[in-house]
């Protein structure tokens, strides 16, 4: 591996004495042979004032094909006339002046580790980065299940086809949990080593790289429990690889890989991090360049490295499904069958946790949008103090009378003019929900709409089109299916009134309302001049909208 470039004698004496004394003194050094075991024999003596930081090279954000340049090192600076200062201008992404002695620390730093090895957390760290070293002896196949299998040479075409597939199944396990520890050994572990020194103290490597040390225990377990012993049985009987042996523990899938679900809620903002800090701070993009040359990365790029979780999670049924084609066996299909499905539903499990996870932020983001809630102008401040705590709108809590797993979507938005009553049109800003109509007047000032109308239900909205064809009318029941209030909706165009009455009718006929339990009202009865309040549980909603009245 090609060195971060020589540092200067003084500092780094120091720095190589204090690393020997952190690896526990492994590398015995002396005064006199530190220098010449540190700088090309004969080679010059060079001024640590003309070193500077070169070469930084920002995110990628294409395929792992794509390559970044070569890492950031040390060079001789040009004469300081020439560039106007004692660091020179730089090219477009150096640091800043200030940020020079960082960068040069960071340097220093990452060549110690070049030359020592990356040295052992801090206690406080292990329990959760550390993986265990031993185990790895145990993740090491033979080149070729051919190895294994004696009498492949008399096996039919297809049943070594099979044994192909079996056999990538278990190699890109391997190969794969070896590209997670390159995650926890190299990056996280290169990223604690820094900030104890100070450096790279921004970056968070708990949402880098949270949970990747549950993911590898669990394929760590997998291996050990379930793929393992199908390749013991084989070794030690020279039989060919009996996909059967596996199905019990793929038929335990969900239980075994679910910190999957908490990684894959998190991808997209862990990305977004990494490309963030790349983008934007020169110091992590010379760690990371440093961390794809290391001879353990395998040139493996960072963001590459943080969507393989998600690309192996779901390649197992691929894997499997090309072993269940080279199985001609109806006992060997029908395992296969079952293992394949569990593993679909574990997946779909994760889509819908994903999918919930976004809608939930982009209904984040539309609260954020909707500001005060002003439905009503208070005669009085007596009667403004006293309508305060029932002023508000929480568009985050769930929706009454429905699963949880159902979340308010935003279906649309826009500008329309309404008319109410007899009162002249008014400019305002529609929003629809999955199960909400929102009236709002945007606030310029603010940047937020406030709400000037109470919010109408769905199951309460019957909507019908005017003769004017980019008009409609907006009504508004009880439950006593009468009248609340009305709308005249005036929009653009009449393709903008198409919209909105599709997109409202496609909201009432979701399966959010089928499922929607009714919830108890109160039907109050006089008898004999005393009042008696019966809770009833009404039926479903009628087909034009509105709550059944009983």
């Amino acid at each position: 591996m090609q060195a971060f470039g020589p540092p200067y004698e003084g500092p780094l004496r120091t720095l190589v004495d204090s690393h020997i004394e952190t690896y526990g003194g492994q590398h015995r050094v002396s005064a006199q042979s530190t220098a010449g075991s540190l700088y090309p024999r004969g080679g010059p003596m060079l001024d640590p004032s003309r070193l500077r930081l070169h070469d930084y090279v920002p995110f990628v954000k294409g395929s792992g094909q794509a390559r970044a340049l070569s890492p950031g090192r040390l060079r001789e600076s040009e004469p300081e006339k020439r560039h106007g200062g004692q660091f020179g201008a730089g090219p477009p992404h150096s640091p800043k002046l200030k940020e020079v002695p960082k960068a040069h620390e960071l340097e220093m730093r990452l060549y110690t580790f070049s030359m020592f090895g990356m040295p052992r957390l801090p206690p406080e760290d292990r329990q959760h980065w550390e993986i265990g070293k031993g185990s790895d002896s145990s993740l090491t196949v033979e080149k070729s299940w051919k190895e294994l299998v004696p009498g492949h040479k008399e096996m039919s075409r297809e049943l070594c086809h099979q044994q192909e597939a079996l056999w990538e199944l278990l190699t890109t396990e391997l190969i794969y949990v070896q590209k997670l520890k390159i995650m926890t050994n190299l990056l996280a572990a290169g990223l604690l080593n820094l900030q104890r020194v100070g450096l790279l103290t921004e970056v968070s490597v708990e949402t880098l790289f949270g949970n990747v040390p549950s993911l590898i225990r669990a394929h760590q377990s997998f291996w050990e429990e379930v793929l393992k012993p199908t390749l013991e049985k084989t070794r030690a009987s020279g039989l060919p690889l009996d996909p059967v042996s596996m199905q019990d523990g793929f038929l335990a899938f969900s239980q075994r890989f679910q910190p999957y679900v908490q990684y894959c809620l998190r991808v997209k903002q862990t990305m977004a991090y990494a490309r963030e800090q790349q983008d934007n701070n020169p110091l992590f993009r010379t760690f990371t360049q440093w961390c794809e040359k290391h001879k353990r990365s395998g040139r493996q790029m960072l963001g590459d490295l943080l969507i393989k979780p998600h690309q192996r999670i779901t390649k197992y049924p691929l894997l499997l499904q090309a072993v269940l084609k080279r199985s001609p066996e109806a006992r060997t299909r029908e395992a296969l069958n079952a293992m394949i499905a569990a593993v679909e539903s574990f997946l779909r499990h994760i889509n819908k946790q994903v999918r919930q996870g976004e809608e939930q932020e982009s209904l984040a983001a539309a609260a954020q949008r909707i500001g005060p809630y002003e439905v009503l102008e208070p005669s009085s401040e007596e009667m403004e103090k006293n309508l305060r705590p029932f002023s508000n709108l929480d568009l985050l809590s769930p929706m009454l009378g429905v699963a949880p797993e159902h979340t308010r979507q935003l279906l649309l938005e826009g500008p329309v003019r309404v008319k109410e009553g007899r009162e002249g049109k008014l400019d305002v800003y529609l929003f629809l929900f999955s199960d909400v109509l929102l009236v709002t007047k945007p606030q310029r000032k603010a940047d937020k709409a406030k709400v000037i109308r109470p919010p109408f239900m769905l199951e309460k909205l019957v909507c019908r089109p005017l003769r004017d064809p980019n008009s409609f009318l907006v009504i508004h029941l009880t439950d006593f299916q009468c009248v609340s209030s009305a709308l005249i909706v005036h929009c653009p165009s009449a393709s903008d009134r198409a919209r909105w009455l599709e997109k409202t009718q496609q909201a009432q006929d979701s399966s959010v309302f089928s499922t929607r339990q009714s919830l108890p009202q109160p039907t109050i009865l006089v008898t004999g001049g005393r009042v008696i309040t019966i809770i009833t549980n009404h039926g479903g909603l009628p087909k034009g909208g509105g709550r059944a009245a009983r």
